[in-house]
């Protein structure tokens, strides 16, 4: 039994008591004769009946990227460019596990590499050209994206208490790196989410740091000229990232406005890899600056 207040008075509730039992709807014979409620409202009803055993759709969106299962990710970055990626994470992991000290100080920046690494796994793992990546790390991708995102959970459960934990996946990844296989065994069974990889916050981190690379690397053309690897490895990284944050259950990844910043961000970074590529300057600024424009109004919406 518990006791309830309502405007001071006591109510006694026996929490343990079955629902009281409703009124049974009426029957249509029974219905008063009116001009306001009909008997049969199913004869009011214009059109086919709704089919509702069909997938139930957002309500919020019209125009969602597609989900990772059919993304053509040899489109929007290459293998040359998730190999890089990875690789310069490992220079950062080893000097943050140098000492405990440093790690436990640093503990932020562990979680967010070791998180990249996953995502780098994860597109390895669903990448459509698989000549174009390394070979090993295709069979066993997914195994390696579940080891850094162990990693960067312990990271984040334990905090400091889980630097042997970061220093032994450090030595992980430099094998790897070295072409060691690993002992990282692939199941596919196991359900798959990007979202569960890691926060919309951290591709957001690595986007501006790739969109500060391509203002800076354009700012000039003498800039450009020199910057020409960098730059082609940012404008990839602004494009697969730009479908990571529309997959399923990202915050705002149904919203069909936020959709659409996402896509600009794509296009501009597309177009930033032609200019690259073909050494035009002008026209890699101008797509450098409509990536940090589209951002900026993506941010002022949705901060």
């Amino acid at each position: 039994m518990a006791t309830l207040f309502i405007w001071s008075y006591p109510l006694t509730v026996d929490l343990c008591a079955e629902p009281a039992k409703r009124q049974p709807a009426p029957q249509p014979e029974n219905l008063p004769e009116s001009e306001v409620i009909a008997r049969d409202a199913f004869q009011l009803l214009v059109g086919p009946k709704p089919d509702y055993v069909a997938t139930r759709q957002s309500t919020k969106s019209t125009g969602i990227l597609e989900t990772d299962s059919a993304i053509a990710w040899a489109q929007v970055v290459s293998g040359s460019t998730l190999d890089d990626e990875i690789k310069s994470i490992l220079p950062r992991l080893k000097k943050t596990v140098a000492t405990k000290t440093f790690f436990e100080s640093h503990l932020s920046e562990a979680i967010d590499e070791f998180q990249l690494l996953a995502v780098c796994f994860g597109i390895i793992s669903a990448y459509d050209k698989s000549a174009d990546v390394r070979s090993s790390w295709k069979k066993n991708a997914i195994g390696y994206r579940e080891q850094f995102e162990r990693s960067a959970y312990r990271c984040q459960r334990e905090g400091g208490s889980a630097f042997t934990v970061a220093k032994t996946a450090v030595g992980e990844l430099e094998n790897l790196i070295r072409g060691e296989i690993g002992n990282f065994k692939n199941d596919e069974t196991k359900p798959f989410q990007w979202s569960q990889v890691c926060d919309r916050s951290l591709l957001m981190r690595r986007l501006k740091i790739a969109d500060e690379r391509l203002i800076s690397g354009t700012a000039s053309e003498e800039i450009f000229s020199d910057s020409i690897d960098q730059l082609f490895h940012a404008t990839e990284i602004v494009a697969s990232f730009s479908e990571l944050l529309v997959q399923p259950n990202f915050v705002d990844w149904d919203d069909s406005d936020y959709v659409s910043y996402a896509q600009k961000m794509k296009k501009h970074a597309l177009e930033a890899r032609i200019a690259v590529n073909e050494g035009n300057y002008d026209n890699a600024r101008n797509a450098a600056k409509a990536i940090t424009q589209t951002c900026s109004a993506c941010h002022t919406d949705y901060r």
